[in-house]
């Protein structure tokens, strides 16, 4: 005799607003900032709650979203969202990573709200000058990391950072691909000091860096060298894209006291992952290219 089947059970319905705090706390970490503010911030008053907690916005990460790139999102949106986050932080933001939008505006809105930042990273930043990037620098004392990468950089400009913050300990300042800056390539003193002019900036400035970023930007051994002696305490080094260094035996064996060198035709932190400063545990190593 056949028995009908027991009825499916259907298992009652999660209802995702009552999660507790702490959970929700745990599952907005592992999204970006701007997917916490355009949408899991949205869903419900709970979640927006859980959303407006100061620890989440301690590190700002405004990179790599589609949004950044869109033509419909003009710079004055992010430059918006950007200020929602900074003052979710209640002073506690420690880094701030921003792509394209951010204007002096922004830089001064950080500085008025965000005491305890430890980490600014900029990429192509278009909307900016120099002399505000300095100012900025000026008026954030606890800077251990500073990167203005894919724009120009002036020699005074590293200069400053450097008597302002001596103890700098990662600088970021790559390029997509060499800059020229209009400078005719003829391999005598005067183009070597200008080719350079960066790198001597640094060694002269910047003594306490351990990690060094400079992918893309116009230097050559001499340059390479100076950075070397300058700065003594290096652990990371990467010249990645810089068609200028030579890489000889004279390279590799003053680079051998470095824990991590990336050398021209090496693929560079930027494409390497969890490429963040915080790679001391990384095997000393120097790739040949």
């Amino acid at each position: 005799m056949d028995t009908e089947p027991s009825p499916l059970i259907v298992p009652p319905v999660r209802d995702w607003s009552e999660l507790p705090l702490d959970a929700l706390s745990t599952i907005f970490m592992k999204l970006g900032t701007i997917e916490i503010l355009m949408g899991a911030g949205l869903v419900c008053r709970s979640w927006l709650v859980a959303a407006k907690s100061p620890e989440l916005w301690r590190f700002v990460d405004m990179t790599h979203h589609q949004m950044i790139f869109s033509m419909n999102v003009g710079p004055e949106t992010l430059c918006a969202m950007a200020k929602v986050a900074i003052d979710r932080s209640d002073g506690r933001m420690e880094s701030f990573r921003a792509q394209m939008f951010v204007t002096s505006e922004l830089l001064d809105y950080i500085v008025s709200r965000a005491n305890s930042l430890k980490s600014i990273q900029l990429t192509n930043c278009l909307y900016l000058w120099t002399h505000k990037l300095g100012r900025f620098a000026s008026q954030c004392p606890l800077l251990e990391e500073i990167e203005f990468s894919h724009q120009k950089m002036l020699p005074e400009l590293i200069r400053h950072l450097g008597s302002v913050h001596p103890n700098l300990k990662c600088l970021r300042i790559s390029l997509p691909s060499v800059y020229e800056g209009g400078v005719h390539r003829e391999y005598d003193e005067s183009w070597e000091e200008m080719k350079n002019e960066e790198a001597f900036a640094i060694a002269e400035s910047l003594h306490e860096l351990r990690f060094l970023q400079m992918a893309g930007r116009c230097l050559s051994n001499k340059g390479v060298y100076a950075i070397i002696k300058g700065c003594p305490h290096l652990e990371c080094l990467d010249i990645t894209k810089c068609c200028d260094v030579d890489v000889d035996d004279k390279l590799r064996a003053r680079c051998a006291k470095i824990k991590c060198v990336l050398l021209p035709k090496q693929m560079g932190w930027s494409s390497l992952p969890g490429s963040s400063c915080q790679i001391e545990d990384k095997a000393k190593t120097t790739i040949s290219p």
